[in-house]
Order: structure tokens, then C-alpha cells, then sequence
């Protein structure tokens, strides 16, 4: 909600907030709260489903009544366009429909910007957050598009953030990723279940798609190319 006359108080979640002027604001329709108006005012209320903005009830947790200035950044944009809705609404006919999607990818950004802004100021939860971000990593090694970037953005973190927790532990998120797919590599060319697969292919199941490069890193980290690992293997068994 974003209030043009007058101002709103929201509680809900033990929280209460009010706002007035350029600020935003918002409750959760789905548990109990409660908005008071104690003047005159003029509002415009935008509702979404918590699916379509990619939250769950425990994040909503984190955002009802609390104010975020709309005078700048997204904020700024989203105030914006809600006032002029209110004002040019009933012109756009038809074209309402095509600035939904618009409207509800500003406001999931927004919701999004907020929950890791809360996380990266609070500091709490790291070693769960560190948790989910090293399972996360390591059920998509074989996906050859991740990288930091994207293991941030899932986590609602930025980048730099994402590289302080990594920090915390000596290493980096990139480091930490190519380690872990060289590991599931030399696990499974160590493992005789995967005797019929190639190294390449093996190499590939961790996310290394290029055989000279993935040969490179594996003998950088454990001073043997997989081929030579491999053979390695084979000979100790047959002694």
C-alpha cells in the first residue's frame, strides 16, 4: 500500500508501522493484522498472491509492517507507477492486463531486495544459510551454468555477500564449487560402478564440459590427470 492522503498504520506479526507521504508498506491477507486510518486519506492498495512473488509465509514474516521509502531506487518506481494508476487508470483500458506482469515483477524485486538487505545486515542465520547454499551447490554440479551469480540470487543474497560467508570459511563460492565437482569426479572414477562410463562423461556428470580443461583442474587440485588417476586406481587393485 502506498498512502497519497493522509496516513495508514499496519500491525501484523507483533509489528506495527505507519506510513505516509512517498512510503510503502504491506500486511499479509492470509494471517490475522490490522489497518487503521485515524484521518482523512487516499490510498492505492496493490494485492498479489505470495506464489506469483515467489515468498512463503515465513518470509512475509520478515516484511509486513515495515516502511520502505518510495522516493528512491525501486521503491521509487513502484511508488511511482501505483499513483499513476490511480490517476490514469480508467484511460488505459485494455492495457492494464499487460502492466500486471510488470507491476508484479517490480514488486516480487523489491520484496526480494528487502529480505536480503534484512539478511546481510542482521548476520543471523549464517551457518544454516551456509548449510542450504552447500546443498543447493551440490545437487546442481552438473548444471555447467552455475556460478556464484546464480547461487546468490536463489539465496537472496548479493554477490558480495555471498562471497563474505564463503570468506568466513577460506574459501570462495567459485573455488568451493569447482572443488566440489573435482571431488564427485574423483569419487566415482574411484568407484567401480562407474568403470563403464569415459572420463569425459564422468567429467561432464560434474558439470566440466571440455576434456583438456576438466584434465587441467583435476591434475591442479590432486597432482594426476583423471587418466592417469584412473590408471592408478587400477593397478592398486591389481597389486
Amino acid at each position: 500500500m502506498s498512502p497519497l492522503v493522509g496516513e495508514i498504520l499496519v500491525f501484523q506479526d507483533g509489528k506495527h508501522a505507519t506510513a505516509r507521504g512517498a512510503q510503502l508498506v504491506c500486511y499479509d491477507s492470509s494471517r490475522p493484522y490490522k489497518v487503521v486510518m485515524p484521518e482523512r486519506f487516499r490510498m492505492v492498495a496493490l494485492m498479489m498472491p505470495r506464489r506469483l512473488m515467489g515468498l512463503t509465509a515465513k518470509d512475509t514474516e520478515m516484511l509486513t509492517a515495515k516502511v520502505w521509502p518510495g522516493s528512491h531506487g525501486l521503491g521509487a518506481l513502484l511508488s511511482n507507477l501505483l499513483v499513476g494508476l490511480e490517476q490514469h487508470a480508467e484511460h488505459v483500458d485494455t492495457g492494464i492486463d499487460l502492466l500486471g506482469g510488470s507491476m508484479a515483477g517490480l514488486t516480487a524485486a523489491l520484496f526480494a531486495e528487502r529480505l536480503r538487505a534484512m539478511a546481510e545486515e542482521s548476520g543471523t542465520g549464517r551457518p544454516t544459510l551456509m548449510l542450504s547454499i552447500q546443498a543447493f551447490i551440490r545437487e546442481r554440479l552438473s548444471d555447467p551454468d552455475l556460478c556464484p551469480s546464480v547461487v546468490a540470487q536463489q539465496h537472496n543474497v548479493s554477490l558480495r555477500y555471498l562471497q563474505k560467508i564463503f570468506h568466513e570459511h577460506n574459501a570462495s563460492p567459485a573455488r568451493w564449487i569447482r572443488d566440489e565437482r573435482l571431488a564427485r569426479c574423483r569419487s566415482e572414477m574411484a568407484d567401480p560402478r562407474f568403470d563403464h562410463l569415459s572420463i569425459a562423461a564422468i567429467g561432464e556428470r560434474s558439470g566440466f564440459y571440455g576434456a583438456s580443461h576438466f584434465s587441467r583442474l583435476f591434475r591442479d587440485r590432486y597432482g594426476l590427470t583423471p587418466r592417469e588417476f584412473r590408471k592408478s586406481r587400477g593397478t592398486a587393485l591389481a597389486g
